[in-house]
């Protein structure tokens, strides 16, 4: 009986530390963020509203982060807020350009611009994440890892294009600005959870409430350019909440709830760099679901995009970059 019960304990410990490990939560937060893209292709697919989606599916994400770390992080959050008010705010702006700004222009620039050019565009923000993590948490840009991106974002681009040119468009400014923002507000919060003694859920609870303002700022600028002078493209027009739209957002809003939990988890215990260059996995899930759900086919040139980015993956398992 004790020597079952010695198993037990020693598998519990086991499971618990994979699951504290960074591979675990970046291929979490992956799977997450894959399937949240997947849900949203469906919810656009079937008529909606861009901003008027990203609302609801903020305003689910907001729900269901108070349901679950409500109870096991909201004191540490208000403790935080009362006690060390400069951090809160800190993480509150930190999180307002990542959940909040970063989204916007990343749907306004995907509105102005072609599916293959934003596809392709959003994975360099694993550019501007390792250079942000060189300049600003001092994390080294050997040459392994500079060769890695050089490799990702290749194969990002022939999985994204399947080795098409793309021609520049006036959106492809905002998707760069969206991987700035993306950027610069991970780097900012892997800079304060390194530093401070709080948890990253109690951050995770925060990034809702720092990106809805952004959103809702936004659909206002909508809403009243609409009226006033109708010229939105459709994707930017407002205010759309047809109930049609809600199981998309509610499942949207699940998946980006769980992303966010799992980013923060493995920027509390790895660097940006990993973070990013592992997350480029991403896009092999999202061709993935495509290609089963949605019927869409892949070419040899993808499958070898696909390769690199897994290929890759490997070598940055086996490296010291998740620490370093």
């Amino acid at each position: 009986m004790q020597s079952i019960q010695a198993y037990l304990s020693r598998e519990s410990r086991a499971i618990k530390a994979s699951s504290a490990s960074p591979l675990f939560n970046v291929l979490m937060f992956s799977a997450f963020w894959a399937l949240q893209i997947f849900v949203a292709k469906l919810g656009f697919l079937a008529g909606a509203e861009a901003l008027s989606f990203q609302a609801l599916s903020m305003l689910v994400v907001l729900l269901i982060l108070g349901v679950f770390l409500l109870p096991k992080v909201g004191g540490e959050l208000v403790y935080v807020f009362k006690h060390q008010p400069d951090l809160f705010w800190k993480l509150f702006f930190a999180n307002g350009i990542q959940a909040g700004l970063g989204t916007c222009l990343s749907l306004i620039g995907i509105a102005l611009t072609e599916a293959i050019n934003a596809g392709f565009l959003v994975k360099l923000a694993t550019v501007t994440t390792t250079l942000f993590a060189w300049i600003i948490l001092h994390e080294r840009l050997t040459p392994l890892k500079v060769a890695t991106v050089f490799v990702m974002l290749c194969g990002a681009y022939l999985l994204t294009t399947r080795g098409q040119a793309i021609l520049p468009r006036v959106g492809d400014l905002f998707i760069l600005g969206a991987c700035f923002c993306w950027s610069l507000g991970n780097v900012l919060v892997r800079k304060f959870l390194k530093s401070q003694a709080v948890k990253a859920d109690a951050v995770t609870l925060q990034k809702p409430l720092a990106g809805l303002p952004v959103v809702l700022v936004l659909l206002a600028v909508s809403a009243y350019s609409t009226v006033a002078y109708a010229k939105l493209p459709p994707v930017l027009s407002c205010c759309d909440f047809s109930s049609h739209y809600w199981p998309y957002a509610l499942g949207s809003g699940l998946c980006l709830a769980l992303a966010w939990m799992y980013l923060n988890r493995t920027l509390k215990v790895a660097t940006a760099s990993y973070m990013t260059l592992m997350s480029m996995v991403t896009p092999v899930i999202v061709g993935l679901l495509a290609l089963v759900f949605l019927g869409e086919s892949l070419v040899w040139v993808q499958v070898v995009g696909a390769g690199m980015i897994l290929a890759s993956g490997v070598v940055i398992y086996f490296s010291d970059i998740a620490y370093a």
